[in-house]
């Protein structure tokens, strides 16, 4: 539904403007979504440029509620200023508006400080991200906040922009910490093209009490590195007793909702890919989604008392599957259902849209299962020594 520009520092990039022509021309998309420190869009010349370019959302980088907070974060004397005026442009200029806090010991002790100061600006939403080390995993910096700071100073903040009508998003904090405000918790991440060695060096997580929370499907816990410093922290992460048995996220933890407004996922409706199955779901079965990513490709089907998804992921000969063609490997999961009639109702409906499947796909059909990029073109070319 909606791309993401990203960075480093995407106002940075000479060809920004074509990549915008290209995704709102061929896109297909609804949205269009810049990733930014928001320095640039202190211009407002700049910033009504973007959105003619057909820039609809704005994710903004906060890290402080003033100067002397953010400038030292960042480094750059006037980047609080630049960036707050960027945001006041993006108001006045009627576009979606999100900003973004990574947390760090500079300025866990400002977050209540940080709503209050953006609540006039109407953010659609704020999100909240725990700092995670990429490379100092010893934390020589410092920036790691040990939890018994940071879970008062996160429920602080989001018990004041619950009372200012603010929509939060919080990751990779334990949910337990959040208190009241455990539904904040949102560890998913849309689908992320970015170079193949970024994951290398991705922190893992962690939790003492995985196996006996309720919520350890989305809470991710502790990050390997606090683990190392901190301990695990054992008394103060309190699991929630499960009711249920433990089930695997079916998409992982990316293809979640990425819409500012917190609405639910919507199916994707590309007629491509909806060509593949055309005329299988006949009354009274029903083709209910199409959930697309890069990675693959989920037909949700249903009868009356029962469901079940048609999976394509990228063809190899090395994997299982229901049934290969040219460019895919087919499966089946999730087959629910309240009877042996319409579990055998399921299984035709399977086996007919696999058959179209096949029947339909040349071979120009894709999808990537690789991380990121891969190959020369991924390498972050090196800069030129000065003369």
């Amino acid at each position: 539904k909606r791309v993401t520009f990203t960075g480093g520092e995407i106002t940075l990039e000479k060809k920004l403007f074509q990549y915008l022509d290209y995704a709102r021309t061929h896109g297909g998309f609804d949205h269009i979504r810049l990733q930014t420190n928001g320095r640039l869009l202190a211009n407002r010349d700049y910033a009504k440029r973007l959105v003619d370019g057909g820039v609809d959302e704005f994710f903004v980088s906060l890290h402080g509620p003033d100067p002397e907070t953010q400038d030292t974060i960042s480094q750059r004397e006037g980047s609080f200023d630049e960036a707050w005026q960027g945001l006041q442009n993006l108001k006045d200029l009627g576009v979606v508006i999100m900003t973004n806090t990574v947390l760090t010991t500079l300025n866990v002790d400002t977050l209540t400080q940080i709503v209050e100061r953006v609540h006039p600006l109407e953010p659609a939403r704020m999100e909240f991200w725990n700092y995670l080390p990429m490379e100092d995993y010893a934390d020589e910096r410092q920036l790691l906040v040990p939890m018994h700071r940071l879970g008062p100073a996160m429920r602080s903040a989001l018990g004041r922009a619950k009372e200012l009508g603010i929509r939060c998003a919080v990751k990779y904090v334990p949910r337990c910490l959040l208190g009241e405000h455990g539904d904040c918790i949102d560890n998913t991440q849309p689908d992320v093209v970015i170079v193949e060695e970024f994951y290398d060096v991705y922190p893992k997580f962690a939790c003492l009490w995985e196996a006996k929370c309720e919520h350890a499907e989305a809470c991710l816990g502790l990050t390997h590195p606090y683990i190392s410093k901190f301990g695990w922290e054992e008394e103060r992460l309190v699991p929630t007793p499960r009711t249920t048995p433990w089930r695997e996220p079916q998409q992982g933890l990316a293809l979640g909702s990425d819409d500012p407004h917190g609405d639910e996922l919507a199916p994707s409706h590309h007629p491509e890919w909806l060509a593949l199955v055309e005329g299988v779901a006949t009354p009274p079965a029903r083709l209910e989604a199409l959930l697309l990513d890069r990675r693959r490709a989920t037909f949700r089907f249903a009868v009356d008392g029962g469901r079940v998804d048609l999976v394509l992921t990228r063809r190899s000969d090395e994997r299982p599957a229901l049934l290969r063609t040219q460019s895919f490997n087919i499966s089946y999961r999730s087959l629910e259902m309240e009877n042996e009639s319409v579990r055998a109702q399921l299984i035709a409906l399977i086996e007919r849209a696999a058959r179209s499947v096949r029947a339909r796909d040349q071979g120009e059909m894709l999808l990537d299962e690789r991380k990121g990029l891969v190959g020369p073109e991924a390498k972050r070319r090196p800069r030129r020594a000065k003369a």
